[in-house]
């Protein structure tokens, strides 16, 4: 099964798609300086990914800092979770975040209100 990643840098999360676990994970800052050239090729896998037997079917994410161009890569990604759950995968958002981030509270509120999925909210410290 394909194992693809991206290492983190100081304006970029890493990325993991693990399609054997059916899993893609987003972690760190995210602020790159051409967003959506960064996340056009993620985005770009897991909507081709969803055209087999094994789509993806988790994203977890782990932001502790993202601009507005990874705010539309999120939603992008969660649309093709709804089109997953449509065709009749189980599918959730694992979402980190530090509890007192008012900003990125809001941002999960505006998601969840936004995407019929079931995400599950967890705290996290980042260090």
């Amino acid at each position: 099964m394909e194992k693809w990643t991206i290492e983190a840098s100081d304006r970029s999360p890493s990325v993991v798609l693990d399609r054997e676990q059916s899993i893609l994970k987003i972690d760190g800052r995210s602020y790159p300086e051409e967003g959506m050239d960064f996340f056009d090729p993620i985005v770009l896998r897991v909507q081709r990914l969803l055209e087999t037997e094994m789509p993806i079917r988790i994203i977890h994410l782990r932001l502790e800092y993202y601009n507005s161009a990874t705010s539309k890569a999120i939603a992008a990604l969660l649309n093709t979770l709804v089109k997953a759950k449509a065709l009749g995968h189980e599918v959730k958002i694992i979402w980190e975040y530090e509890e007192d981030d008012d900003g990125i509270q809001e941002d999960i509120e505006m998601f969840i209100e936004s995407f019929d999925l079931p995400f599950d909210i967890r705290y996290t410290e980042f260090t």
